[in-house]
């Protein structure tokens, strides 16, 4: 994680076209602890910038099917904590990202709300839900996660189609076949 911390900033610096997000702040706070003031200050600039997003925020994207909902609270408090303390108003996350849990929770998407989250996306789904929804074109649904608490707890959800993989055509890695795009 971080070499492909510093490759990005590095990237980020040499091409101002460019945006990244990053979701876990455990590992960006180690790197972040073994950088120079130099860095990160171009580091929070990219931040100011809205070059280098973070989404999300807690500690780690945590699992949501068996995770009391306190221990989700704290991994939050404790990753959003480090992103305010470091960047103020510019490093708060907008999105919640859940790409890699195996299942899915309303009390995870609620709380997204209720952090004022603009939207959440998720990764994995039961195949029947997932095509389900690519049968019906439901991959993005406004998630009603509390009836108690009505439209505060409402989130914009998506369905990434792909879990991890970009579109078709848009798959920058070395290990893909994409041509590059120009």
């Amino acid at each position: 994680v971080r070499e492909i911390i510093t490759s990005v900033v590095q990237t980020l610096m040499q091409n101002e076209n460019r945006k990244f997000i990053y979701v876990e702040s455990a590992f960006f706070t180690r790197w972040w602890d073994e950088q120079t003031e130099l860095t990160k200050e171009i580091v929070r600039r990219l931040v100011n910038d809205g070059r280098l997003e973070f989404i999300s925020g807690g500690w780690s994207m945590n699992d949501e099917a068996t995770t009391h909902y306190l221990a989700i609270i704290d991994q939050m408090t404790l990753g959003l904590r480090f992103l305010n303390e470091t960047f103020g108003t510019c490093g708060r996350p907008k999105i919640g990202w859940q790409i890699d849990t195996f299942g899915h929770s309303r009390e995870q998407a609620s709380l997204f709300a209720q952090m004022k989250f603009d939207g959440l996306f998720l990764g994995r789904l039961h195949y029947q839900d997932k095509t389900f929804r690519e049968r019906t074109k439901t991959m993005e649904f406004l998630w009603k996660s509390s009836g108690s608490l009505g439209e505060s707890s409402d989130i914009f959800t998506g369905v990434l189609p792909n879990v991890y993989w970009p579109p078709k055509g848009f798959c920058f890695d070395t290990f893909c076949n994409d041509e590059e795009l120009t």
